[in-house]
């Protein structure tokens, strides 16, 4: 075929109201008319070859795998997937033979189709994002759902409203709006139902309120009207949401620009998202409550685990606990090769203290001694324990004999700094105390019975020898 002829052929391609793409498989150039060139994002006035079409991306529609434009010249492909940036279309390719070196094919996109194709796309999206979602993105996926819906709807607003929990008033916690439209989500918080008493009426009975025209609302639903006008509304569409059959909010698109008739469709469409927005917020508050349950159980537990092993006078460790903690530490340091410290300690003459001052008075010092000794117990595995009426004890792992010794000395003077009054001590006219000693290099043999038996003797080595004294013994 002449130039000349190749020209006019073209010259009716390009009117042809499609996109044409031609190949001439002597030259391997593809001419692309107008319609092709729009399509497909190409600036190119001439014949091109095939590199020109290496950034864009075709799928086989049947099958989803990647094909080339080579490819479509040579096979029976009828229904392709453009990827774009913004949303795929779908196209459907038709083939033809010009001549014994020119083949073309057209390209016509299936509005009807890629809107479908969009839509599920971006319902697989909304779906897998809020299948499984966590209370830290919830907001993020509910805004990308919204803006999907109002997209899909050729809406100006789209938006999610929840009851608060005197389900008296309602709440704007989600809000979508399309370029050059204001946003109402500020002004809308923790609206009173009774100011919208068609609305809810509506809503209530049948969960759906759809106004193509909002001038066309009946005289009973003057307040809707008023509010819709102030946020400039035409039109509007409005799905609840239940949980247990009770409304606890709805979803809902509007037109500010124009009206519009919605349609089955969209009725459809919105009625889809807003099932998975609902059931997304109800995982939430499920795991919400879940969480809370667990944190109760936690609570609890803690709670009755420091019962039984709280004194419950003074507030520290309980004989039950010390006897447990002594047991547990002197493994530790057999395993670490390392020395135990025990210490026992006897407030002196506590019982004339009881019987002089009252048992009330000896409940307030028993208190005091024990926040003291508590007091110095800085490290962790150190422990200070109710013994036993007024005895306490305390457990110094990975102490030597030296640091006991000075760990004592602390505790007699912490106990004269408490400066509490005892006039019938044969010792001092304060509360004293005496202290029993012990410290041990543990193996795997030694038992907390051996550690407190010694501990024991030095207490009454330090009673036999005065009182308000420190000693410790050796076996």
């Amino acid at each position: 075929m002449s130039h000349d002829s190749n020209n006019t052929i073209w010259q009716i391609f390009n009117l042809i109201n499609l996109a044409v793409i031609a190949y001439d498989n002597k030259t391997h150039h593809y001419t692309l008319n107008q319609h092709a060139k729009t399509l497909l994002n190409i600036n190119s006035d001439d014949a091109v070859s095939n590199d020109v079409f290496n950034n864009i991306t075709l799928r086989d529609f049947n099958d989803d795998t990647l094909i080339t434009i080579e490819q479509l010249f040579s096979s029976n492909i009828t229904a392709v997937l453009l990827e774009c940036e913004f949303s795929p279309q779908l196209l459907n390719v038709n083939h033809s033979i010009v001549n014994d070196s020119v083949s073309m094919i057209t390209l016509e996109q299936d509005r009807t189709l890629t809107e479908q194709y969009n839509f599920d796309q971006i319902i697989s999206k909304i779906s897998t994002k809020l299948i499984d979602i966590q209370n830290d993105n919830i907001d993020q996926q509910i805004n990308f759902a919204l803006k999907a819906i109002g997209t899909v709807l050729k809406a100006d607003r789209s938006y999610l409203f929840e009851f608060n929990t005197d389900n008296e008033t309602i709440t704007n916690t989600h809000e979508w709006v399309n370029t050059g439209i204001i946003a109402c989500k500020d002004r809308l918080q923790n609206v009173p139902k009774v100011e919208l008493p068609y609305f809810f009426e509506i809503m209530n009975e049948s969960h759906l309120f759809q106004v193509n025209d909002i001038e066309q609302l009946p005289t009973k639903a003057d307040a809707e009207k008023a509010e819709f006008k102030e946020q400039n509304i035409q039109s509007v569409l409005c799905i609840g949401l239940r949980f247990d059959e009770e409304l606890v909010g709805f979803i809902g698109c509007d037109c500010v620009k124009t009206k519009r008739n919605w349609s089955k469709i969209d009725l459809i469409r919105i009625k889809l998202v807003g099932e998975i927005i609902n059931n997304a917020l109800k995982n939430i508050n499920y795991k919400k409550k879940l969480q809370l349950t667990q944190q109760q159980l936690i609570n609890a537990n803690i709670k009755l685990n420091k019962l039984a092993n709280t004194d419950a006078l003074t507030n520290i460790a309980n004989r039950r606990f010390f006897d447990a903690t002594l047991k547990s530490e002197i493994k530790r340091c057999a395993r670490h090769n390392q020395p135990v410290s025990l210490i026992i300690c006897d407030i002196d003459f506590f019982k004339r203290y009881n019987d002089n001052y009252g048992h009330q008075k000896g409940d307030d010092a028993l208190k005091q001694v024990a926040s003291a000794l508590s007091s110095l117990c800085k490290r962790e595995g150190d422990l200070a324990a109710r013994y036993g009426g007024e005895e306490f004890a305390i457990i110094l792992p990975f102490t030597g004999l030296e640091q006991c010794e000075h760990f004592t000395t602390l505790i007699q003077q912490k106990i004269k700094s408490l400066k509490i009054a005892h006039d019938y001590s044969s010792v001092s006219n304060k509360l004293t105390i005496s202290i029993g000693y012990t410290t041990c290099l543990v193996t795997k043999a030694s038992t907390s019975e051996t550690l407190i038996k010694v501990a024991d003797k030095a207490l009454y080595l330090a009673k036999d020898s005065g009182r308000n004294k420190a000693c410790t013994f050796e076996e």
